[in-house]
């Protein structure tokens, strides 16, 4: 299922390897606390809106309020993966809206 919201926080700390990323849903308003991989998910972030600093820190203002779809994993239980809403594909919009109008 392709999911759409801001992103509002990102925490974690990279040497335990988890983090929790905070995202207001676009359709419903609800504030979720996502657990994630944080070395793929900084990445994954870093690579779309730059934030990394000098000694391996991540500056999460860059990220904040930044327009998603995401997924959760496979197994439905920690976060997958995002497109920066203006990278979106038309398929990943219509697929999205496809969900939201069913």
């Amino acid at each position: 299922m392709i999911r759409k919201g801001k992103i509002k926080d990102f925490r974690g700390c990279w040497s335990s390897g988890l983090a929790t990323i905070t995202i207001e849903e676009s359709e419903t308003g609800n504030i979720l606390h996502i657990p994630c991989e944080n070395p793929s998910t900084v990445r994954g972030l870093a690579e779309a809106y730059g934030g990394i600093t000098a000694g391996r820190s991540f500056d999460k203002s860059n990220i904040i309020d930044k327009e998603i779809y995401w997924a959760y994993d496979e197994l439905g239980l920690i976060f997958g993966g995002f497109i920066p809403v203006e990278e979106a594909s038309e398929e990943v919009v219509e697929a999205y809206q496809n969900q939201v109008e069913s």
